[in-house]
């Protein structure tokens, strides 16, 4: 290729923008960090998941009903995802990396929506490469279809505040409200920063907003009811699938805002958070000038600021806590674009270095967000375990630990220490995590004088979290 002809292709012109082929290169890029051991083995959450698709379609609802932490819509999608493509760790996991290839691209248009031209190629790259995202964007849980919508529905509100009269910017967002509440109940916080940024905002058709946005809520009222209906009106906890959840404290809330950009074992967390606040000053500056906040920029620094501080409100004064980072996926991706908001007002040296920062935070935080670091070897546990115990009884202190050993073992049974029917005085194998009081029985307690080591595992970067012990106990009578 002649230099010419290089530079029409490559720099612009008549041939692909050099920012189109930017895009197309940090999407590649993308995808390949989210298949980088696809097939490594299902957690016990996404083996929860593939359980409930691979049946049939009246046990995915019954079994989706409940699991009323989450709505129906990722199992249902994975139920037919499954029938096509089998339920093998690269087949489940294919359905996430797709929405998050979807999700990447809708957040890039979000980008360019909101005017940050410049910026959106790099903003994208923070959501391409955050172990945050590259984590989710791969596990066979909602996370990737959650953030997929929610970067949808914000996009199509922003699209909404341009021009509310035109039924083909309000149906949109209506749908993506409906189908957003399908995959989390906690996408009603953002619908409702959305209807009052309308009505701060919008000076006609406010009332018209509201009625399509109390359309799409209602629409998963039925599913809601039929899944804690129950337990609301008896007066019991609907969700006690959370109770492991505690109150979260203000530095939980403040390291959300940093696990964005993930968590780097070589640089301070403070130098994230100064290449975050100073752009926000710089801003800061700016809209003192000007004295008007756009409604935009209104909405992604509500969504993005205003659903974690709302959602960690309702966890410490509420009944029941629900903070959970993987739960504001919306609020994560509103988040990424307000510090693109802040950096927009910056000069562009200063921005560039800016960015470095957090790119350079993203670039060492990256190899921690990767399976083999986050997630135990189940499978290869299994294989030793069974090829030096054979089909033993293992019994796990915790659901944890039972779920996976149980979905890869050959032979064998995997009981929990509660189920009744567990081997009591007879020889078995006890699986532990030796963190807190969860080794406490064999440590210390009943099984000490009949227990021995037999393995332990380590992996990732936590070797102290990350272990999992594996001991032999001698019958009753041995």
């Amino acid at each position: 290729m002649t230099e010419p002809l290089r530079r029409r292709y490559i720099a612009g012109g008549n041939g692909i923008p050099a920012r189109h082929v930017l895009l197309a290169l940090i999407l590649i890029l993308a995808l390949c960090a989210r298949l980088y051991e696809i097939d490594y083995n299902l957690d016990g959450d996404e083996i929860f998941s593939v359980n409930i698709a691979a049946g049939d379609f009246s046990g995915v609802v019954s079994g989706s009903l409940q699991d009323a932490v989450h709505p129906p819509l990722h199992n249902i999608l994975l139920h037919f995802w499954v029938k096509a493509f089998g339920s093998s760790e690269i087949s489940v996991r294919s359905m996430s990396v797709l929405f998050s290839f979807l999700f990447l691209l809708t957040a890039y248009l979000l980008f360019m929506r909101l005017d940050l031209g410049r910026l959106a190629p790099g903003l994208l790259a923070v959501l391409a490469f955050s172990p945050f995202f590259v984590y989710y964007g791969q596990q066979a849980r909602p996370y990737a279809l959650i953030s997929f919508l929610s970067a949808a529905n914000i996009y199509a509100f922003v699209r909404v505040l341009e021009n509310p009269q035109h039924r083909g910017t309000v149906i949109p967002w209506v749908f993506s409200a409906a189908l957003l509440l399908h995959s989390q109940y906690m996408g009603v916080v953002i619908i409702f920063i959305q209807l009052c940024i309308a009505f701060l905002y919008l000076q006609s058709g406010r009332l018209r907003i509201l009625g399509f946005g109390i359309a799409g809520i209602s629409s998963i009222l039925p599913w809601l009811l039929a899944a804690v209906g129950h337990a609301l009106f008896a007066g019991t906890d609907p969700l006690p699938q959370i109770s492991w959840l505690g109150p979260p404290s203000l530095m939980e809330l403040a390291w959300f805002f940093v696990s964005v950009f993930g968590e780097s074992p070589d640089l301070q967390a403070r130098w994230l958070m100064a290449a975050m606040a100073v752009p926000g000053l710089v801003y800061l500056k700016r809209f003192a000038a000007a004295r008007r906040l756009p409604a935009g920029h209104a909405l992604i620094f509500s969504i993005g600021f205003g659903v974690p501080v709302l959602v960690y409100a309702l966890s410490v004064l509420g009944p029941k806590p629900v903070f959970a980072a993987r739960q504001l996926m919306g609020a994560s991706i509103a988040f990424v674009a307000a510090i693109g908001i802040f950096m927009s007002a910056m000069p562009r040296a200063m921005a560039a270095l800016n960015a470095a920062v957090l790119f350079l935070f993203i670039g060492t935080s990256l190899p921690m967000g990767l399976p083999h670091d986050l997630k135990p070897p189940w499978r290869d546990m299994v294989k030793q375990m069974e090829e030096k115990h054979g089909a033993l009884e293992v019994v796990a202190q915790e659901t944890w630990i039972q779920a996976p050993l149980k979905y890869y073992r050959t032979s064998g049974e995997v009981r929990l220490w509660r189920d009744p029917s567990g081997a009591a005085g007879e020889k078995f194998l006890y699986a532990c995590r030796p963190i807190g009081s969860r080794c406490s029985m064999i440590e210390s307690g009943a099984l000490k004088a009949r227990g021995a080591l037999s393995m332990e595992w380590n992996w990732g970067y936590d070797k102290v979290y990350n272990k999992i012990r594996l001991y032999e106990i001698r019958g009753a009578g041995d």
